[in-house]
């Protein structure tokens, strides 16, 4: 819940403070009480907000769990509060270096929101509900949902707004990934060895990382290999390798990144 919170004011501080002091136009269901409150200003953008969201919120009460839609719910409680309440400017005064700043800043806000398994509104809850009963894909619904948002918005406003709008979304977008892999990105090491038991001794027991063994076969020779597999991070990577070759100089060792590892160990004796 603190990291729901603290996800919607860093958003409507990239709003607030940047975004709406150009006309920006930011994407989904805020961008669209955006484009409705520039069209009926009588009706505040945090009106305009709640009462989207609200039609979504009831249809969807039965289509996703109960945490999803109470923690969707207090973060759309949050943000439409603190539109109203939190006011300011970050004094930016290029058109295009505000685009790039309130879109970082409105990016890493949706990272932490998304990171924290909750979500900016009814359009989360919603696409939720047709990525499980229909298959369709977060990305493609909220490219179709942003690509209306755009089309209306051209009715109301520059050309120049527009494109600077774009320039934001595609910085949000892009920063809200970034922010959501510096949570839990490691690197996954695999090992392709002939001497699995005695490189994963040396890993786990004089080096405490973790590891699993798991049994293969050389394509080729045919000759029964191990894989080892392992999570590491960068800081630590490098002593990795360092064990992995001193124990065999022929594997094979392949490093990924990751975008999200979780959970615990699992471990018991005699094990890897």
């Amino acid at each position: 819940m603190f990291l729901l919170m603290l996800g919607a004011f860093v958003f409507i501080v990239g709003y607030n403070g940047i975004a709406a002091h150009y006309n920006f136009v930011p994407g989904a269901l805020y961008g669209l009480a955006v484009v409705a409150n520039d069209a009926v200003s009588a009706v505040s953008l945090a009106k305009w907000y709640l009462m989207f969201n609200v039609p979504l919120f009831a249809a969807a009460w039965t289509g996703v769990s109960k945490r999803f839609f109470f923690l969707n719910l207090l973060t759309m409680g949050a943000i439409a509060l603190m539109t109203s309440h939190v006011q300011l400017d970050l004094g930016i005064r290029d058109g295009m270096n505000a685009a790039i700043a309130a879109g970082a800043l409105m990016g890493a806000g949706s990272g932490i929101i998304l990171r924290s398994y909750g979500g900016g509104g009814g359009l989360d809850v919603l696409a939720v509900i047709l990525n499980r009963k229909y298959g369709v894909r977060f990305g493609v619904f909220y490219f179709a949902v942003n690509g209306a948002v755009m089309l209306f918005a051209l009715s109301r406003y520059s050309s120049d707004t527009i494109v600077s709008s774009l320039v934001m979304l595609f910085i949000s977008s892009i920063v809200t990934e970034y922010v959501l892999s510096l949570f839990n990105q490691r690197k996954a090491v695999r090992v392709i060895t002939r001497k699995g038991d005695a490189m994963v001794r040396q890993l786990t027991e004089t080096s405490k990382f973790h590891a699993t063994v798991i049994p293969a076969r050389g394509g080729y020779s045919g000759a029964p290999m191990d894989m080892v597999y392992s999570i590491t991070d960068n800081l630590r990577l490098r002593a990795l390798e360092e064990i992995i070759f001193a124990v065999d100089p022929e594997a094979v060792l392949v490093v990924e990144n990751t975008f999200s590892v979780l959970g615990g160990s699992i471990a018991s004796r005699k094990t890897y």
